[in-house]
């Protein structure tokens, strides 16, 4: 269990001394400045976040029943990012069996149902399991409420719930210290998502990359069409010229050599 999980088992443990919460009484998240300011591990990352992202890893936690009877506890995915909080007994025994498991997997929430209303999809959807062991079989639901705590990247507005992931139920939702941490009652495992009225951030550069990579392809055909033409061009003139200056020599005169010029000699008189 990682240092957040252990810290909210912590807080809630003195929530149910605290409220004298006994069997058959839902508990209500009563944290407060539980949340941290780890980056927040994607399924799929937004285009801001890159690859500085941590993608989220699925895992389980093993409850063992002690005389029968589940213990309070608190259980969460490894990267902390949903979080249950279960007080004694809400987990009922079952013949043969010495634990239930409870067993966390991070979800790309397009795979899963659109929020409801105006509200889109605020981080990870997770699929929560709880199974009895060594059997197997699947735990329908609480004896007792628990809490769900999730955290989300922005400002949340709804906590969702959906047995299949294909429609949506909004629970009753707690902020918890900050906007970005909120808690509901958990009663059966299924699907949850936290929903947010706020819009999406949008990539300011979106289509510019495509804009210039369609600018250099231009040029490069351009350039390559303007050499297809000028360098076959330039050659044909170049090889006409000389075969011009070819055929100008084979057929014309050739022009003799000067005669040097005769000197006249001059005859002296004899005196």
């Amino acid at each position: 269990m990682t240092r957040r999980g252990l810290l909210l088992v912590a807080l809630y443990a003195a929530v149910v001394v605290a409220t004298g919460v006994t069997a058959g009484h839902p508990v209500r998240p009563l944290f407060d400045g539980a949340s941290t300011n780890t980056p927040y591990q994607w399924v799929k990352p937004p285009w801001y976040v890159g690859s500085a992202n941590v993608k989220p890893s699925p895992g389980h936690t093993d409850i063992p029943f002690e005389n029968g009877v589940s213990p309070l506890i608190g259980v969460n995915s490894p990267d902390a990012q949903i979080i249950l909080n279960l007080p004694r007994g809400a987990l009922s025994s079952h013949p043969g069996d010495t634990a239930v498991r409870a067993s966390f997997t991070p979800l790309d929430p397009e795979k899963v149902a659109k929020p409801p209303g105006d509200m889109r999809a605020d981080g990870n959807a997770y699929r929560v399991d709880m199974n009895y062991q060594p059997s197997g079989q699947p735990v329908a639901t609480t004896v007792t409420s628990g809490n769900v705590v999730m955290v989300v990247p922005d400002e949340a507005e709804k906590m969702l719930f959906s047995l299949d992931g294909k429609s949506w139920d909004e629970l009753p939702t707690h902020v918890l210290g900050d906007p970005n941490t909120v808690g509901s009652a958990f009663n059966k495992p299924g699907y949850y998502l936290v929903g947010t009225a706020l819009p999406e951030f949008t990539n300011p550069n979106k289509g510019k990359n495509t804009k210039r990579v369609v600018g250099i392809v231009l040029v490069v055909v351009a350039v390559a069409l303007l050499l297809g033409y000028v360098l076959p061009s330039a050659l044909r003139r170049s090889r006409a010229a000389q075969a011009g200056g070819r055929r100008g020599n084979r057929g014309g005169s050739r022009r003799s050599a000067p005669r040097p010029a005769r000197t006249r000699q001059v005859k002296r008189r004899r005196r």
